[in-house]
């Protein structure tokens, strides 16, 4: 790996539609984790210069659905704010992207590399991978009926049989799409084996708009190492922000040569405890114990004795049981905070 010096010469922003989005460090959409809290929480660290919702299937933006899920809520500190929808019907997708710009969004995204079977059987997601024309319909129609920029996330391919990333890319720069992002395996993947980078660099040699890499981005060092080698426009951070939400700060730290931000389990501690909070603003407190649940496994990575945390959150049947749970798993930490 290079040092901190070798990356003082690296972009530090990219330009989409009308946005310059710095830095070019970017939250990766994730289902059940980018929600209004866990954003905030992200932005407040510093270092992320976009974030996005949770796909949202364009069937569900309707004024009545969006009161049921609530998965576009956002704050007005969230900007520029990214909104992903995914779907196959580009009527559907053109009504989607109209209300999306309607809430705010500065972005629009679409998704195309979700492997989970329950989207891909819908034909939604990486499913259009198998279907380019109908995919440069669905791209176009998105494009065509909004102002604001419109971009694509993507994976390699179906299988490694079905490589056609680079086809993919070059649709959509015809289809008017602003930016790109390839996670560079294939859906047969799913998130096995290791991303290949190689494929980014050849997709930003292939087209003129801005493309951002993601995959396996584990750390700050390999963040940075993976936007000098692939010389992209900027990179996309997904699972690392579960076990590290801090990335974005350590990365923008490395740059500058600084020491790395090293958090502590009672920084860990407070971020859930902060979390938390946020959640109780936007649901109930059932609703709030099932988005710590989900968090908590990734989260507690690293720290002693984390199997027992995560059995005794995961077992807890009410959020006064979690809470207690924590504090008493937290208590020999207790404040005693990292330096930032």
């Amino acid at each position: 790996m290079a040092s901190s010096t070798d990356f003082a010469h690296l972009p530090t922003t990219y330009v989409v539609g009308n946005l310059t989005l710095a830095p070019n460090i970017v939250l990766a959409p994730m289902a059940s984790v980018t929600d209004s809290s866990f954003r905030r929480l992200i932005r407040s660290f510093g270092g992320c210069g976009l974030v996005t919702t949770e796909m949202t299937n364009a069937s569900s933006v309707s004024p009545k659905a969006l009161k049921r899920h609530r998965l576009l809520d956002f704050q007005p500190c969230e900007h520029p704010l990214a909104m992903q929808i995914s779907g196959s019907d580009p009527t559907l997708i053109a009504q989607a992207a109209q209300v999306v710009e309607q809430l705010g969004a500065d972005i629009l995204d679409l998704n195309c590399g979700c492997p989970s079977p329950k989207v891909t059987g819908g034909g939604h997601g990486a499913s259009l991978l198998r279907d380019l024309p109908k995919l440069s319909q669905v791209l176009a129609a998105a494009v065509g009926a909004v102002n604001i920029p419109v971009t694509l996330k993507f994976r390699a391919g179906w299988d490694a049989k079905s490589l056609n990333y680079l086809e993919t890319a070059k649709r959509a720069e015809a289809a008017g799409i602003a930016a790109l992002a390839l996670h560079p395996r294939t859906r047969e993947q799913r998130y096995t084996g290791e991303a290949n980078w190689h494929w980014v660099a050849e997709v930003k040699q292939a087209v003129g708009i801005p493309v951002l890499g993601n995959g396996d981005l584990k750390d700050a060092q390999a963040a940075l190492q993976h936007l000098a080698t692939s010389a992209v426009d900027g990179v996309m951070i997904g699972r690392a922000a579960l076990a590290n939400p801090w990335i974005f700060r350590q990365i923008a730290q490395l740059r500058h040569g600084e020491p790395l931000f090293s958090p502590s389990p009672w920084d860990k501690y407070q971020f859930l405890q902060s979390y938390l909070a946020f959640c109780l603003e936007e649901m109930n407190e059932r609703g709030t114990l099932n988005k710590l649940k989900q968090l908590i496994g990734q989260l507690a990575l690293g720290l002693p004795n984390s199997t027992n945390l995560r059995a005794a959150v995961q077992h807890a049947k009410s959020l006064a049981e979690a809470q207690t749970q924590l504090e008493i798993f937290f208590a020999p930490w207790d404040g005693l905070g990292s330096e930032s």
